[in-house]
């Protein structure tokens, strides 16, 4: 196979995915958690998880645009540590 087919057909690949995926939408992957999520995983509220934001004492998280994620390995090592104590 050419280095012109191999070119053509990630040319081809990459327009059917961007035509398949749901517009203004980008997958996020399970390894990444909504404050929901989190909360059913710890039993703390969103609300708690707010306020653990707030004073940076909860779980790491990422701030995605206006929405919160956290990597499930940080919840973990974070419940495993101790910190989901109130």
């Amino acid at each position: 196979m050419d280095q012109q087919t191999i070119e053509a057909i990630a040319e081809a690949v990459t327009a059917r995915i961007l035509r398949d995926l749901p517009r203004g939408r980008v997958p996020v992957s399970p390894e990444y958690l909504t404050a929901e999520q989190v909360s059913q995983m710890t039993g703390f509220s969103p609300k708690s998880l707010e306020a653990y934001r707030a004073k940076r004492v909860g779980p790491p998280f990422l701030k995605v645009g206006h929405s919160i994620r956290y990597r499930a390995e940080d919840v973990r090592a974070w419940v495993e540590a101790g910190g989901a104590v109130e």
